[in-house]
């Protein structure tokens, strides 16, 4: 029926991470299948054509759920050490192809002979769509809460889901074998949502395990973290190791703070406090919410200083909610502005 999956020892002991030559692979044979489509909608007569622009759409649509099942397979196999943005980001890709399938069957078929093609198609993507959800909501909790045990049974649920995608995807292939349906121009790719083969409590009971592994990064992990407080002029340590400021009347300070987590940052609070002066100087900004791995500047008014005067600048970070290490959230440096 399709291609062949990882076994159960694959998933319990996965393999080493493999390059993907898959988008390689497929394009050329992409681009190809489509031209000969082309050609063929082009040259039939009004009723086939539209017969032959329905089976055009399915086949590009069945090619991107290809590579989408090729790309679950892969993450699949890697997942006791993979993290948990490259899960979320092959799911997500997954899901909007199977919106763009939805979307699509919303619409009547052109013919009554593709009624039956139509229909299958249809289940086959609700089933992908609450297979590919399921399994990532009950992995990723699996990670977030290792004492619950009702995600193997989630995991196990969405697993059948996808085997039953795959089983309808291939009973609408077998429709297109009908006589009274047109012949597709380019062949049918093969669609396989299952990441694995075998039983599926035993499937989800290693799945859930690889998930929990302590060799990725699949916890949910909040983090923002000051990286960087930068001032203008800037300022060097000199051999008594003090921090000094080149003489100058303002200092302009910008804080650069990235999400150090796996997930999206929230909006937050960052204070920039200056003492020293006859008065302190004391600054909000807001921070905008950042994705994992994103970083924002936020430079704030220029602050008064004094030649000779030393000063202690401190740049913090509220956080609202949950962060993995409230540590990085503050920088404090003492620092002295040389005279004229």
């Amino acid at each position: 029926m399709a291609n062949a999956r990882a076994t159960l020892l694959e998933v319990l002991d996965p393999p080493k991470p493999r390059r993907r030559i898959v988008g390689r692979i497929v394009w050329p044979v992409v681009i190809t299948a489509l031209t000969v489509i082309a050609f063929a909608v082009a040259s039939a007569g009004s009723d086939t054509r539209q017969d032959l622009e329905y089976l055009g759409e399915l086949h590009g649509q069945a090619v991107q759920l290809s590579i989408g099942g090729e790309s679950l397979s892969d993450v699949m196999s890697r997942l006791a050490r993979i993290d948990r943005t490259e899960l979320v980001t092959v799911v997500d890709g997954i899901r909007e192809d199977l919106a763009v399938g939805t979307l699509f069957v919303e619409e009547a078929p052109p013919s009554d002979e593709l009624v039956a093609v139509h229909s299958l198609y249809r289940q086959a993507l609700v089933a992908w769509d609450r297979g590919v959800g399921g399994l990532a909501s009950g992995l990723l909790t699996a990670a977030d809460d290792p004492t619950n045990t009702a995600v193997i049974d989630i995991v196990a649920n969405a697993l059948a889901e996808l085997r039953a995608g795959d089983e309808l995807y291939v009973v609408m292939v077998g429709e297109l074998e009908r006589a009274e349906v047109p012949d597709p121009v380019a062949p049918m790719p093969d669609v396989v949502m299952m990441p694995a083969q075998g039983e599926l409590f035993s499937l989800s009971q290693a799945y859930v395990g690889a998930a929990r592994s302590s060799r990725n990064t699949l916890t949910l992990k909040p983090g923002l973290a000051i990286s960087r407080l930068i001032p203008e002029p800037d300022w060097t340590v000199n051999p008594e190791e003090q921090v000094v400021v080149p003489n100058t009347s303002s200092i302009i300070f910008s804080v650069v703070i990235t999400n150090t987590g796996n997930v999206v940052g929230l909006e937050e609070t960052l204070n920039l406090t200056v003492t020293g002066g006859p008065e302190p100087f004391i600054r909000e900004a807001v921070v905008e919410s950042l994705q994992p791995g994103e970083q924002t500047t936020v430079a704030f008014d220029p602050v008064p200083v004094e030649g000779g005067g030393v000063y202690e600048v401190s740049a913090t970070l509220i956080i609202s909610g949950s962060d993995t290490d409230f540590d990085d959230n503050e920088i404090v440096v003492v620092f002295r502005v040389n005279e004229g």
